[in-house]
Order: structure tokens, then C-alpha cells, then sequence
């Protein structure tokens, strides 16, 4: 009988400290990002100008494609290239100049702009953004009250601007490590009141 009870009271505390764990598991892990995610996700930009765009009649020959991206988004619906002008001014007297506009379809994705004394406008246009996808994984440090957690974000929402080349820079899934500390309330990620 004091066997069974001896082995009853070890089960009892084992139950007891198991419940009571404070190690930090990726599904509390991945609760407390939640919590701590506003509505907002990360938002990507590039630069991208336009405006009044000219080109000096002596660089033409180094940049005879400089159009073909403003032509390529016209094609889409994004901006409208307005006629040619022969301006003065550059270093052989003469330049052209094009009035690029965005169209109502683009300009929900502009995020910034300034305007120059030249008119030519450089903008800071959304070409995809980032949610939370995943915990991968948490490495504690007990005697730092921490823990690292690799954190998984996957690419949602490409604009009309996301281009090949962007992919390079904004891959499909990120993984970037946050701090957890471990304080009296328990895992902390934020300081936002749940």
C-alpha cells in the first residue's frame, strides 16, 4: 500500500510539473506571434520614377531602351506614356521628354512620392508584401531567459509592379529569427496587453 501511494504521489508531481511547463512549444510560439500581429503585413517597395522623363540626345545611343519598362507597364494597364517632346537643354542643346503617368489602376500602389523642380517624380511603389507562415524552429537559452525562434514569412499580393527580377530580392518564403524572453507572465515576443 505505501508503494502505491509513494508511486501515486511521484505520478501526481510529474502531471503536476508537465502542465505546469514553461518551455516554449511552437504552437505557444506561434499563439503569441498572433497576438502580437497587427492587421498590417509587411509591405515591400521599389523605387520607380516618373513624371517628366527626359533623355539627353547623347546618352541615346548608351540607353536606346530606356522607354521599354515604361512601354511594358503601359501594355499592362499601369502607366500612360504621353507624346514626345523636344526640349532644350542637355549637353548637345536637345533632349526628349515624355510625360509618364500613373494610371487610377497603379496608383493604389503607390506608397510615397516626391515631386522635383524638373517634374520628374520618384515614388516608392508596393510590389508584394509578407505574412506570418510559420514557426521553424526554438532554441531556448535558459541562462538568458530567451529563446531564439526562426520564424517562416511567405510572400503574398505581388502588384503589377513585381517583376523577375524582383524575385531575387523577395523570395517566395523568408525566415528571419526573433527574441522570445521569458519573463514572471510567462513568453513574451511584444509588449501589447492580449
Amino acid at each position: 500500500m505505501k508503494i502505491n501511494i509513494s508511486i501515486l504521489s511521484i505520478l501526481f508531481c510529474i502531471v503536476l510539473t508537465s502542465c505546469g511547463s514553461d518551455k516554449l512549444t511552437n504552437s505557444k510560439a506561434e499563439s503569441i506571434i498572433e497576438d502580437c500581429q497587427t492587421n498590417e503585413s509587411l509591405v515591400k517597395t521599389k523605387k520607380f520614377t516618373y513624371g517628366t522623363v527626359e533623355m539627353d540626345d547623347m546618352l541615346k545611343s548608351k540607353f536606346p531602351d530606356f522607354l521599354k519598362p515604361y512601354q511594358k507597364l503601359e501594355e499592362r494597364g499601369i502607366v500612360k506614356i504621353g507624346s514626345l517632346e523636344r526640349v532644350e537643354g542637355g549637353i548637345m542643346g536637345k533632349k526628349d521628354s515624355y510625360e509618364i503617368t500613373l494610371t487610377p489602376k497603379a496608383e493604389k500602389f503607390l506608397v510615397d512620392s516626391e515631386v522635383e523642380s524638373s517634374g520628374k517624380i520618384r515614388g516608392k511603389l508596393k510590389i508584394c508584401e509578407y505574412k506570418f507562415d510559420s514557426v521553424i524552429e526554438i532554441q531556448e537559452i535558459p541562462e538568458r531567459n530567451d529563446a531564439k525562434v526562426k520564424v517562416s514569412f511567405a510572400r503574398f499580393n505581388e502588384t503589377p509592379f513585381f517583376e523577375d527580377a524582383d524575385e531575387n530580392k523577395n523570395p517566395k518564403k523568408i525566415v528571419e529569427t526573433v527574441t522570445f524572453r521569458k519573463t514572471n507572465e510567462g513568453w513574451k515576443l511584444c509588449d501589447q496587453k492580449g
